[in-house]
């Protein structure tokens, strides 16, 4: 039979092992969160300014397409 020591080890470990596992899973949900965002706001940022002017009524449709294609075409 184990003595209480032998148990404390083992729960111990048991206690490391989960925290090593939930720091590589959220470690690894961050990074690729980022990584996901970082390439999504750094692409579609300049469009989506100019979405939002022409929404707001700041330019006309000809100055959107414009600036629209030089957008794509930038890329």
């Amino acid at each position: 039979m184990m003595n209480g020591s032998m148990m404390t080890i083992m729960c111990m470990m048991m206690f490391i092992g989960m925290l090593l596992f939930v720091l590589v899973v959220g470690a690894t949900v961050y990074v690729v969160t980022r990584l996901l965002m970082k390439k999504s706001n750094v692409e579609d940022y300049p469009l989506m300014i100019v979405k939002e002017r022409y929404v707001k009524g700041e330019m006309n449709e000809e100055e959107y397409r414009l600036k629209r294609n030089i957008l794509h075409e930038s890329k």
